[in-house]
């Protein structure tokens, strides 16, 4: 498993989407990120060419999609949550 880190705005999203969220919601994010953590390279994910220089990826999993990037040390930045109700 990679190590994992999580930007301002991503921690930003969870917080906000929490207030509204289930516990079996709040378990299959942790389900989603722990899939992204074990296997950035996953199968499913697309990049997003929000920037080509540091290239990022939206992988989409039930109702989440998030949006990370890989670092140069190999860790995974979660950079956004956007959640469908």
């Amino acid at each position: 498993m990679a190590e994992f880190v999580f930007s301002q705005r991503f921690l930003q999203d969870v917080a906000e989407w929490e207030q509204q969220a289930s516990t079996n919601e709040r378990a299959a994010l942790t389900q989603v990120l722990a899939a992204v953590a074990a296997d950035p390279v996953l199968p499913g994910r697309s990049p997003s060419f929000y920037d080509p220089v540091v290239p990022s990826y939206l992988y989409r999993a039930g109702p989440f999609l998030v949006h990370y990037r890989l670092n140069p040390d190999g860790s995974v930045e979660f950079l956004n949550l956007f959640h469908r109700s």
